[in-house]
């Protein structure tokens, strides 16, 4: 008797946790899920011309642009509707990571070696990935957000989210990714 009263008390334990734990990771999730909103809402336009995609992660929001919206074809030059895009979230990112998350700047690349026109400057896709990314930092870091929580990211081609055997995969691979994560 007294093994089935340790044990339900050792369950009561263990469900009691689950549920205070819950408490608190369903309020992070609520407010994740509130700023994913805010952000879809600002970037309406852009998710409808299918060159933002925005989706929740288990450790965060991901903000996928295409290299399409945010760089003028065979440059890391930030295109104007690139900047208008970033600038429509900048200060909802700016509170984000005041509020306690880092921002990672992601960028990827297809696996088509650089072009002539960007090889002497930007060797590799690792070189021309880090400095699209780099741009979107300094980007943003012009806007407000807090320098000492973004970071500069290059993926190169090394992590595809497409086959890069058709012209629409390596438009898919091409990409900028902003990763908001709790701190």
């Amino acid at each position: 008797m007294a093994r089935r009263r340790t044990a339900t008390t050792l369950v009561a334990l263990a469900v009691g946790a689950v549920l205070l734990g819950g408490c608190v990771t369903r309020s992070k999730y609520n407010a994740m899920l509130q700023q994913q909103q805010a952000l879809e809402s600002s970037l309406q336009a852009e998710i409808i011309a299918q060159e933002v995609k925005i989706e929740q992660l288990e450790n965060g929001i991901r903000v996928r642009m295409s290299n399409e919206l945010l760089y003028k074809s065979g440059s890391a030059e930030l295109h104007p509707k690139g900047r208008a895009a970033l600038d429509k979230v900048a200060h909802q990112l700016a509170r984000m990571v005041a509020d306690g998350n880092q921002l990672d700047v992601i960028g990827n690349t297809d696996n088509v070696p650089v072009g002539r026109e960007l090889a002497e400057r930007y060797p590799t896709n690792w070189e021309l990935a880090g400095a699209r990314a780099a741009i979107v930092v300094r980007y943003l870091h012009d806007k407000g957000v807090d320098p000492t929580q973004l970071e500069a990211v290059s993926l190169a081609q090394y992590h595809p989210v497409a086959s890069n055997d058709s012209p629409a995969g390596r438009a898919e691979n091409r990409r900028t990714d902003l990763l908001l994560r709790p701190r």
